[in-house]
């Protein structure tokens, strides 16, 4: 908590309160809409940062629960907070989307253990269906969410109809409230978007992104090297972290607007990747140099939040 309040400190200075862009659906903007009238800067800012910090949190446990390491550590959970300190990410429909996300992840690393995983299954369906309202481009989890099934559960048809019914669910009672109001622009809301990214990054921003792929790739490396030493449901986890990392670099290309804190979804496996680097060197020099490096980075990119 610390850790990550020293990283954060900017959003405790310059406070933006709930952000709404043009890329947030009727959902984001309506009900988080009518939070922000009861509250204040302050109180958002806290409960973005908590929201962040149990990411972190959660994202360790399913780490450790699946034994994606030899042995147990708080790296991802430190890694997320760092990496996540680049962009200093407010309240924002990315960061409750990346929420759900989380939490789809450790359903489907479970689904293994469970002997009868319908309520799970449909679970995973539902809460992809209420990601995608919230933030339309994680439609394109949609693909990963299958391809965990099929990698954590034998095929059966019957379990993908209840994902699929799963997903439909939440546009089901969309279209039924947006019936009853009257309000059928509700349907027609988000609009399906393709286009080359835009962003607007300074020297410090690229460098701290530079560092962070820079440690994902090492980690990546050292993750398959040690392979054979985990067991196959930790395998199989790695192989959805590294597929989801490649989804996520397609978030941007379907926003209207990018944003720079979309890469939320990316530092979600890329975290992991980076504590791989800080877990598997014998010489801890270069992955010291590396955290202190981006610590400094990311107080360097708090002053230009702050002050531009």
């Amino acid at each position: 908590m610390l850790y990550g309040l020293a990283l954060n400190w900017p959003l405790f200075f310059k406070s933006a309160g709930l952000t709404i862009n043009s890329n947030d659906t009727f959902l984001f903007q309506y009900f988080f809409g009518i939070f922000n009238k009861f509250t204040n800067d302050a109180i958002i800012t806290g409960v973005g940062f908590f929201i962040l910090f149990l990411q972190a949190v959660i994202i360790n446990k399913i780490v450790t629960d699946q034994k994606m390491f030899q042995r147990n550590n708080y790296l991802t959970g430190m890694s997320y907070l760092l990496i996540t300190s680049i962009f200093h990410v407010g309240f924002t429909s990315t960061l409750i989307s990346v929420s759900f996300i989380i939490w789809i992840l450790s359903i489907l690393f479970n689904l293994t253990t469970q002997q009868n995983p319908r309520k799970n299954i449909f679970n995973l369906g539902l809460l992809t269906g209420v990601s995608i309202l919230i933030f339309f481009p994680t439609f394109l989890f949609v693909l990963l969410i299958f391809l965990g099934l099929l990698i954590f559960r034998p095929f059966r048809p019957r379990e993908w109809v209840i994902l699929i019914l799963g997903i439909i669910t939440p546009f089901y009672f969309v279209f039924a409230f947006g019936y009853l109001l009257d309000k059928p622009e509700w349907l027609l809301s988000p609009l399906f978007y393709f286009r080359m990214p835009k962003f607007s990054l300074t020297v410090f921003e690229i460098s701290s992104l530079s560092i962070t792929l820079l440690l994902v790739i090492i980690g990546f490396s050292y993750a398959q090297s040690n392979m054979r030493k985990l067991l196959v449901q930790s395998r199989n986890c790695w192989t959805i972290i590294t597929v989801f990392l490649i989804f996520a670099l397609f978030i941007p290309f379907f926003s209207k607007t990018p944003q720079y804190y979309f890469t939320l979804f990316c530092f979600v496996p890329a975290s992991i990747f980076t504590a791989s680097t800080f877990f598997y060197p014998e010489k801890k020099w270069f992955i010291n140099l590396s955290h202190w490096v981006l610590v400094v980075l990311s107080v360097i990119n708090g002053y230009f939040f702050i002050f531009h």
